[in-house]
């Protein structure tokens, strides 16, 4: 933050305008503000003050003591200050509450508090904040300090300096205090030392608990571990009975270790054992299976000598079923032979009838007329050559027949043959599993 220009008027011992221009002193860096006493040196500091937070901490506050004694009924009271923060150039400006004249009838209104707050812009000064308590939220966003640390921090009053450089020891100390705040760190200071007490407190509890675990973990320890009980019973003996808890817990460490150690050997052991076992499984599985092969290849083996004895048998049935086989295929030839045999009855019927017709019909021709009668002639020839026809073809499929009849004796015979051997259970007859 940095101030460039102060404009009062009407405020404190100025009644007309008064500018500062801090700028003009920028280049030496450090400044003095002198004057005769009652020149007004402070209340520059305190129109700064007020133009940023609206009070003065010398007046505690009493905004009625802002405005000037100089200034008549209709004098108006103000302040207004440039400075520059968060890279942006601001212009604040002020007037307090006071009593003026009212502009109709007689007596007096009250003036209010007012507070305007403007940004530089390319364009000019642009406004921002216009009520009083705007301006104080965006003036605190702004600087980022409240008046309290703004007074603390960076302008300390006149009136507070000069009581501390004449007040006693314990009055300076409280001085200090109001002037720095140091109220919260006392508080700080307060919590510490409660926080202390109850973490004493809670570690006198802890050690009476930790104790207990302590005479828990010997016990035990005594009871799994006959080495570090007697090292817990020499250490007794040695430290007259009351050794420190260091000691007492380092033992009983020890002790744990040593058993993480068993542990870690019997796991190891127990990992050895489990694949031992899962080793004899292994071998145990095999085994059996391999002696249910054995078996399976025992009754198989006598399985087949069982079939070994019945070859001939086999051979016998098996040339059955070829003959069998090959007596199937004659199956149409046979149907076909039948079929020829019932034609040649039926041929036989007709010839005898067509016979039978021409004899009956010789004497009604003999008195027809000859056209008539070669009509007749020529359709009987037709039919004698249709039935010489069918007797070719009846008398090959006698041959036929024959042949068929023939083949077909084979398997009958055979089939014969196999109904005089003695019949043999299913199982004798049995493949191969």
């Amino acid at each position: 933050m940095k101030l460039h220009r102060l404009e009062l008027e009407g405020f404190g011992p100025f009644l007309g305008t008064q500018e500062v221009d801090f700028d003009a002193f920028a280049d030496d860096g450090i400044f003095l503000i002198t004057g005769r006493t009652g020149a007004g040196k402070s209340s520059v500091l305190d129109g700064v003050c007020y133009a940023l937070f609206g009070g003065v901490p010398r007046y505690d506050g009493a905004e009625r003591r802002l405005r000037s004694d100089h200034c008549g009924p209709d004098d108006p009271t103000r302040v207004t200050l440039e400075f520059s923060a968060e890279g942006d150039r601001w212009r604040v400006t002020r007037s307090p509450e006071f009593e003026r004249p009212k502009r109709r009838g007689g007596g007096t209104t009250r003036e209010p508090h007012r507070a305007l707050l403007e940004v530089l812009a390319p364009e000019g000064w642009t406004g921002v904040a216009a009520r009083p308590v705007d301006v104080a939220a965006r003036i605190d966003e702004i600087i980022g300090l409240t008046q309290q640390q703004f007074l603390q921090v960076i302008l300390l009053a006149q009136n507070r300096f000069a009581r501390f450089l004449l007040a006693k020891n314990d009055e300076r100390l409280t001085l200090l205090r109001t002037l720095f705040g140091t109220r919260t760190f006392e508080q700080y200071g307060a919590d510490l030392d409660e926080r202390r007490k109850r973490a004493h407190e809670r570690l006198v509890a802890e050690g009476v608990g930790i104790s207990t675990l302590l005479d828990e973990a010997e016990r035990l320890v005594a009871e799994v571990d006959e080495e570090g009980g007697r090292d817990v019973a020499e250490a007794a003996d040695g430290a007259g009975g009351a050794p420190g808890t260091t000691e007492r817990l380092a033992r009983v460490v020890r002790a744990v270790e040593r058993a993480d150690y068993r542990v870690d050997t019997l796991a190891r052991e127990t990992g050895a054992a489990e694949a031992r076992l899962d080793a004899a499984l292994a071998a145990e599985r095999d085994a059996r299976a391999l002696a249910e092969r054995q078996r399976d290849r025992l009754s198989e083996r006598a399985t087949l000598a069982r079939l070994e004895n019945q070859s001939e048998a086999i051979a016998s049935i098996r040339c059955e079923a070829a003959a069998a086989a090959e007596a199937e295929t004659l199956r149409p030839a046979l149907e076909a032979c039948d079929a020829a045999r019932q034609l040649h009855v039926t041929a036989d019927q007709r010839h005898v009838d067509a016979e039978r017709r021409v004899r009956d019909r010789g004497e009604v021709w003999a008195d027809a007329d000859l056209a008539s009668r070669d009509d007749t002639l020529t359709a009987l020839l037709a039919r004698g050559e249709a039935a010489l026809q069918a007797e070719r073809t009846l008398a090959d499929q006698v041959r036929d027949v024959e042949r068929a009849r023939a083949r077909g004796e084979r398997p009958r015979t055979g089939a014969a043959d196999a109904r005089r051997r003695p019949s043999r259970g299913a199982g004798d007859v049995a493949g191969p599993r």
